[in-house]
């Protein structure tokens, strides 16, 4: 059943987003030694908001409200990093690839979505893993997710600069849709709260 985490870690991260394209730009700079160490980072995290998250499965079984906090939170978080795409200025390509990293570590480390996509994948696989009877498990289903979410950077680095030099892309107009994605997936929330 632990084999299920490299699943869920290849799923949780073949979507585009700031960490992918971060990858993808700087595997296209050659920068091995940064890749080394954000991958190191990037996988820290990962398994530490999958711990966190399935840790906390009890406490949120009778406290709705640290839930709507988590989203609330990640609606700031979406919406800030929207305008900083939007508004940043595109001639300075050097300043579009530090802001591109930046964001990558910060999506990193201030990951939106991960404790609520943790928190739905705990509750929907929770029963039949047992984690809080067999750490072993757990810890196993840990180290597969972390390789699944491995998988699937190594497949952004590889095929990323690939369609980027095929559709002609730069990161600058790559970053402009995801702005808008953002503040569209905002709005989206946010009218649906209200």
């Amino acid at each position: 059943m632990s084999f299920l985490g490299l699943l869920i870690g290849f799923y949780g991260y073949i979507f585009p987003g700031n960490i992918n394209l971060m990858f993808v730009e700087l595997y296209r700079c050659r920068k091995y030694r940064s890749i080394f160490l954000i991958l190191l980072l990037a996988l820290l995290f990962e398994s530490l908001y999958l711990y966190i998250s399935f840790r906390l499965l009890g406490a949120l079984s009778s406290k709705d409200w640290i839930f709507t906090c988590i989203q609330y939170v990640s609606y700031g978080l979406i919406l800030c990093m929207g305008l900083w795409m939007l508004l940043e200025n595109k001639q300075n390509r050097k300043a579009t690839h530090q802001h591109t990293i930046y964001r990558g570590i910060i999506s990193i480390i201030l990951h939106p979505q991960q404790i609520p996509f943790w928190l739905v994948t705990g509750l929907l696989i929770h029963s039949k893993m047992l984690f809080s009877s067999d750490n072993s498990v757990f810890y196993g289903f840990l180290l597969c997710n972390a390789a699944g979410a491995l998988a699937a950077f190594i497949f952004y680095m590889k095929s990323g600069k690939f369609l980027l030099d095929y559709f002609k892309l730069n990161t600058g107009s790559i970053n402009k849709g995801m702005g808008v994605l953002y503040i569209g997936l905002f709005i989206y929330e946010i009218t649906g709260i209200l």
